[in-house]
C-alpha cells in the first residue's frame, strides 16, 4: 500500500551549509523522519514517499521529495550531506533530481498540496482533535489506499500553514499522547503494514 507524508517545518534553515543541526531550525527532526519513512531493517521501502517543505530563512520555501530509487545510495549517515546538497542544487522554475530518488525545487505549501492531491486518495492533517486513525482503519479503509500524511515538526504548523491546512484537509490523531515526529511516522507506517497484512 502506497503512502506518502509530508513534514513541514517553519524554522529549518534554507541555507546551503549546514553548521548545527539544532541550531539550524532542528534540521535534526527532520533526519530522523527520512529516517522513520524511508528505511526498514536492512532495506529502503518501496511504498513510502517522503516530502519535506523547509520554510526557515533565508531562501523558503524549500520542497524536497524522497522516494525509492533502485540506484539511490542514501545512507543513515549522509543526512547532512544529502540535505545540503538538495539546498545547494535547487534553482527558482526547476525541478532538480540532485540524487537518484530526490528532488527539489521552490514550491509554496499550497502549491505541493494542489499537486499531490491529484493523485492521492485522501490528505490527512495530524492532530489531537482528529478521528483517530484506529476508526478510521475501521470504518474508511478505502481513503488509506494512498494517503498523505501531513506532519509537523516539534514546533507544530505556524499560523498561517495551520489556517489552510485545516480548510484543505481531513484532520487525524494518533491518540492523547504526543509523540515525535519520527515516532508518529512509523506508528502511521505499522498501522498501514497492518491492513496489508
Amino acid at each position: 500500500m502506497t503512502r506518502e507524508f509530508l513534514v513541514y517545518s517553519a524554522t529549518a534553515t534554507t541555507a546551503p551549509f549546514i553548521k548545527d543541526l539544532k541550531g539550524a531550525g532542528r534540521m535534526d527532526i527532520l533526519f530522523h523522519a527520512i529516517i522513520s519513512a524511508l528505511f526498514a531493517s536492512h532495506t529502503m521501502r518501496e511504498d513510502v514517499k517522503l516530502h519535506l517543505m523547509l520554510m526557515g530563512p533565508p531562501n523558503a520555501p524549500r520542497y524536497i521529495t524522497l522516494e525509492y530509487h533502485p540506484e539511490n545510495t542514501i545512507s543513515k549517515k549522509d543526512m547532512k550531506k544529502l540535505m545540503e546538497m538538495c539546498l545547494r542544487k535547487c534553482y527558482p522554475g526547476k525541478r532538480k533530481e540532485v540524487h537518484p530518488g530526490v528532488f527539489v525545487e521552490e514550491k509554496p505549501l499550497d502549491k505541493v498540496l494542489d499537486e499531490l492531491r491529484e493523485r492521492v486518495s485522501e490528505i490527512f492533517m495530524l492532530d489531537a482533535h482528529g478521528d483517530h486513525i484506529k476508526e478510521v482503519v475501521a470504518n474508511e479503509k478505502e481513503k488509506l489506499q494512498h494517503p498523505l500524511f501531513i506532519l509537523g515538526d516539534h514546533d507544530g504548523f505556524d499560523k498561517q500553514a495551520k489556517k489552510f491546512l485545516k480548510k484543505n484537509t481531513k484532520r487525524l490523531s494518533l491518540g492523547p499522547q504526543m509523540y515525535l515526529t519520527s515516532q508518529g511516522i512509523t506508528i502511521l507506517n505499522y498501522e498501514l503494514d497492518n491492513l496489508n497484512s
